[in-house]
């Protein structure tokens, strides 16, 4: 199975001469494609210092996420 991510945001901002910050938040399927996987990352980078990192991950699963949307969603024609 294709396990490529899909990101939905992006974001680097320069803090000073030599200090990043880092966000990105991206979606895919696991491996048994069962479920659907929102990871989100950031990273505090400073050249002089110790970069701190924060990765989280939430799992749900897609006939779950599909139920929820049917739902809740709004019917659009295409």
């Amino acid at each position: 199975m294709n396990n490529q991510a899909l990101v939905l945001q992006r974001r680097i901002r320069q803090l000073g001469q030599d200090a990043l910050h880092c966000r990105e938040v991206e979606l895919r399927l696991t491996e048994d494609g069962r479920h659907v996987l929102l990871s989100r990352y950031v990273e505090l980078y400073c050249h002089e210092k110790t970069s701190e990192c924060t990765a989280r991950h939430y799992r749900v699963p897609l006939a779950s996420m599909i139920s929820w949307m049917v739902n809740h969603a709004e019917e659009a024609s295409v």
